[in-house]
């Protein structure tokens, strides 16, 4: 199982050492809780199920003066455990962000690119700014993970980060891995829509708006957008637990009681990342236990 949407933002060992990552947590990212070991988020995934998390960065220098987890911290969590699995971030405004994509991808060997355009503050479709990213990427051979739809964080701007922006740039570049994360929330159809048109267009699951994950998944999946809709786009769904802003085992809960067939939910929960992340679908193994 993968969780394609993690931050490690209340990482301990990472807070300890950067003070100035624990104020862009608090003060950017908006989560004030204390910070737990390093071990602790093992032991949700473990609990959870989960074999692997992909951990997500955000570079927001130019709009805010900080990243959120850096592309190097990253690379040293990652280099910690086969459990976690690295994508970058480099701020689309600066000067050298093609430059450090390639250093994350060639020297740091993290393996995907993850953007914000509500905290970044940039156009999706912009030519000058975040095409040359996206030719990167192809040229990488690297998917490209996307914030649309509601921004939770105090710094965000949700009004950069509708789906539909995104189409100028999957018309410009077809072979695009991308994935859109939160459904789109509460742009949904229009998330959805990519996803039907541009056959690269990947959405995950970490949506949580109101009351439990099952029910939010539960009324977008099946009762928005429908059962058969769901099976159709079922090789393009990616799970997501969006933590630690939602407990990865509710998250992981939502989507083994989705009225699904088994191997859509199976897709869902790793087969599906592990086609697009180039990984081999044997899960490693580990001590993981199911979900209950």
């Amino acid at each position: 199982m993968i969780d394609i949407h993690t931050h490690p933002v209340m990482v301990r060992e990472l807070v300890e050492k950067d003070r100035k990552l624990a104020a862009a947590v608090r003060d950017v990212f908006g989560l004030r809780f204390p910070s737990g070991p390093l071990e602790l988020f093992y032991r949700e995934l473990d609990e959870a199920g989960v074999d692997q998390a992909v951990l997500l960065p955000i570079d927001c220098t130019h709009a805010h003066g900080c990243a959120i987890v850096t592309n190097d911290q990253i690379a040293r969590l990652v280099a910690e455990t086969h459990r976690f699995i690295g994508f970058c971030s480099v701020d689309p405004h600066l000067p050298g962000a093609g430059g450090e994509l390639e250093r994350a991808v060639s020297e740091l060997r993290l393996v995907g690119l993850k953007l914000d355009p509500a905290l970044q503050r940039f156009n999706p479709s912009s030519r000058a700014h975040a095409f040359p990213l996206y030719e990167r990427c192809l040229a990488l051979d690297i998917p490209v993970m996307i914030h649309c739809g509601m921004s939770l964080a105090p710094g965000g701007a949700s009004r950069f980060a509708r789906p539909i922006s995104l189409e100028p740039a999957l018309e410009q570049f077809p072979d695009l891995k991308l994935i859109v994360p939160h459904l789109g929330w509460p742009y949904v159809e229009e998330a959805l829509m990519l996803s039907v048109r541009y056959r690269n267009v990947y959405l995950d699951t970490s949506v949580l708006y109101a009351g439990a994950p099952k029910d939010t998944l539960r009324h977008l999946l099946l009762k928005r957008l429908g059962a058969h809709v769901v099976e159709a786009i079922a090789f393009r769904l990616l799970f997501g637990s969006n933590y630690p802003r939602v407990d990865i085992r509710r998250s992981v809960r939502a989507v083994r009681e989705l009225e699904v067939g088994e191997t859509v939910r199976e897709n869902i929960l790793g087969r599906n990342a592990a086609r697009l992340l180039g990984m081999d679908d044997s899960r490693p193994e580990t001590h993981a236990k199911e979900a209950e």
